[in-house]
């Protein structure tokens, strides 16, 4: 069974398929824009972080770190962790 958090799929760097289960507890019945939000609204929100989550891990974090510069990730880990590798 794939690695999961509370329910949710734990994104790793390799994509890997969902369960049914997974993406029943992960999407909307209905995609909607918000104010210039997917699903809810502005943030934070708990749906679209699910939905969020359970994309990363079908794609895997390879994939998703080439949809930012290098610098933008590093400046997110230096915020998240307080520092940054390398």
């Amino acid at each position: 069974m794939p690695e999961t958090t509370e329910g949710l799929p734990v994104p790793d760097l390799e994509p890997r398929p969902i369960t049914l289960e997974e993406y029943h507890a992960c999407t909307v019945e209905h995609l909607e824009l918000l104010d210039g939000y997917l699903c809810d609204g502005p943030p934070p929100s708990q749906r679209r972080r699910e939905l969020l989550q359970l994309l990363l891990a079908n794609a895997g974090l390879l994939e998703a770190v080439r949809l930012a510069p290098q610098e933008r990730w590093r400046d997110v880990l230096r915020r998240v962790y307080g520092s940054a590798p390398g």
